[in-house]
């Protein structure tokens, strides 16, 4: 019995979550029985072994990998152990039909966008996309060496797993690029970082018996260290970000209520990891509870006027006047209104939440920062019993707009004045106390709308200059707004961060002008509905392949 069948057996997947690219085509002038019945075997042996298989969607193989995935999901196996991706400029303007649909049944589907229409720029970016979300490469078979070199993909994608660090596998017995490759270049067997020794890795080259190879490979992928931390479980651990910004949620909800729209699918159902600030931490609150995302824009849209009730001058002076002595707003109001939105939902505390919870607060009387969070850690029951909406209130009581809200005898403010974007609390999270491999983690982070920034007026401004209008918290918020995305694209790499948002014109709306409701939710649609963000969303989110059930402690 093969060693991942003994280890399926006794319920272990020796492979959970580790991701094989495998590289190459079937060359035009090779025998193609063999390596059919390599790639066949191959796929097989590692989805029953718990990985995945990525395939940059080469005409000659994905036949044989859907059908592979196909049949292993009609045992009960996960669409996420395929991954095809192609790049948008094939799927938009080739001639040939791409079967995106198809594909979809029994895969996941990435369209990696493509830069310009210079095809050797959207093939490398492609080829970026997979290596960048790989843990090991087996390279095989691969055309163009004799005819044109430098466009044999085989070499180039070689080159992008080395430099990552990837364990590699030069197959190199079936003929094509791989042979001319190692033929020209007999030192890269020093370099494939496989465990195995310089002569091994030759006899594997050469190696021309496809069940053999599948052994060969197989059994050194099982005992090399693929996963670094705590298997996620699928493909890739979602998370879903958040930020703040009072009414301007209504943007974020439309946006999200977009997406359940065109994929039939509810988001919480999707994401691993959910985190929110403030307005963000309402709806993240929301979908853990299990609204659905049109819920929770529902209640923007019908209730935000209560919560940030300003209509005529008369009052809007009314309310300026009382912000400078004490908050712009009753927090009982706003207490009210998410008590009869919550009521709706079909569970209340946070160890009932659908997903796990990171929700940014403060501290108001030691300015501490806090993270309540659902109990999805052995460290963190404190708040396994805390109601939604006493969370809400926490996460929401900006300064100045609403008092500090009490939870369980602690005073807390907005988490906005230090992670308005929580992208990079939700990272920490994951990483640090979920042991996710970074490599694994996929991100959305959904903005509130933005404008640019202008300190023309404040570059020799006193301290009157800088109050005016509120520059110093517009400066602050901007650039914590910009350091954070700026660091999270950094340290988990733009390609695992997708940033949905959308710049308005200066002043056109704020975190209570109730009057931009409905342009919030036509900007949020809007957004949302962009066919390159449709086009991620289905693939590396909202895609059909539920998040796995998280462990309450």
């Amino acid at each position: 019995m093969a060693i991942e069948e003994h280890m399926l057996k006794h319920s272990v997947a020796p492979l959970k979550s580790a991701r094989i690219w495998l590289s190459g085509s079937i060359p035009d002038q090779a025998d193609p029985t063999k390596m059919k019945a390599f790639i066949s075997g191959f796929a097989d042996r590692v989805f029953r072994a718990g990985g995945s298989i990525v395939h940059g969607s080469q005409p000659a193989i994905w036949p044989i990998l859907v059908e592979r995935a196909a049949a292993f999901q009609a045992v009960g196996g996960s669409r996420d152990c395929l991954t095809l991706a192609v790049s948008s400029r094939y799927t938009r303007h080739s001639a040939q039909r791409i079967p995106l649909d198809e594909w979809r049944q029994h895969a996941v589907v990435q369209e990696v966008p493509a830069t310009d229409e210079i095809e050797r720029q959207s093939l490398d970016r492609l080829r970026s996309w997979m290596a960048d979300r790989s843990d090991a490469v087996v390279l095989v078979g691969g055309n163009w060496w004799d005819e044109h070199a430098g466009r044999a993909g085989v070499p180039i994608e070689f080159e992008l797993a080395r430099e990552r660090g990837l364990p590699s596998f030069l197959l190199a017995g079936f003929g094509g690029a791989v042979a001319g490759y190692l033929d020209a270049s007999p030192e890269i067997l020093d370099s494939l970082k496989n465990g195995l020794d310089e002569t091994t890795n030759r006899e594997i080259a050469i190696d021309r018996d496809p069940d053999r190879m599948v052994d060969v490979v197989l059994a050194q992928l099982l005992r090399l260290p693929l996963v670094r931390g705590e298997p996620a479980g699928g493909a890739s651990f979602r998370i879903l970000a958040l930020d703040g910004g009072g009414i301007k949620g209504t943007f974020t909800a439309a946006a999200l209520a977009e997406w359940e729209r065109l994929t039939h699918a509810r988001i919480a159902d999707h994401f691993d990891l959910v985190a929110g600030t403030s307005t963000g931490g309402i709806l993240a609150l929301g979908l853990g509870m299990g609204l659905e995302a049109r819920d929770i824009l529902s209640f923007y849209e019908t209730r935000g006027a209560v919560v940030f009730p300003l209509t005529s001058l008369r009052r809007k002076a009314r309310y300026w006047m009382r912000s400078l002595f004490q908050p712009k707003f009753p927090q009982e109001v706003l207490r009210q209104e998410l008590k009869m939105a919550f009521a709706q939902a079909p569970r209340r505390t946070m160890h009932e939440s659908i997903c796990r919870l990171v929700i940014p607060a403060c501290h108001a009387r030691t300015g501490a920062i806090h993270l309540f969070r659902t109990n999805h850690h052995p460290d963190l029951a404190a708040d396994r019993d805390r109601v939604a909406v006493d969370v809400a209130l926490a996460t929401a009581a900006a300064p100045t707009y609403f008092r500090a809200a009490e939870v369980n005898g602690q005073s807390y403010v907005d988490g906005g004045v230090w992670a308005n974007n929580p992208v990079m609390a939700a990272i920490v999270e994951a990483v640090s106390r979920l042991r996710i491999p970074l490599n694994h983690v996929d991100i959305l982070s959904v903005g509130t709308t933005s404008e640019p920034y202008s300190g023309r007026h404040t570059l020799r401004s006193g301290l009157a200059g800088w109050a005016w209008q509120g520059r110093i918290i517009t400066l602050l918020m901007h650039a914590q707004q910009q350091a954070t995305s700026e660091l999270a694209g950094t340290l988990a790499g733009r390609a695992r961060l997708l940033r949905v948002d959308q710049t308005l014109v200066p002043g056109e709306v704020s975190l209570d002008k109730v009057a931009s409701i409905s342009d919030l939710r036509d900007y949020g649609r809007e957004a949302a509905g962009h066919p390159d963000i449709v086009a991620q969303i289905r693939a590396r989110f909202v895609n059909g392949v539920p998040a796995n059930r998280w462990d309450g402690f």
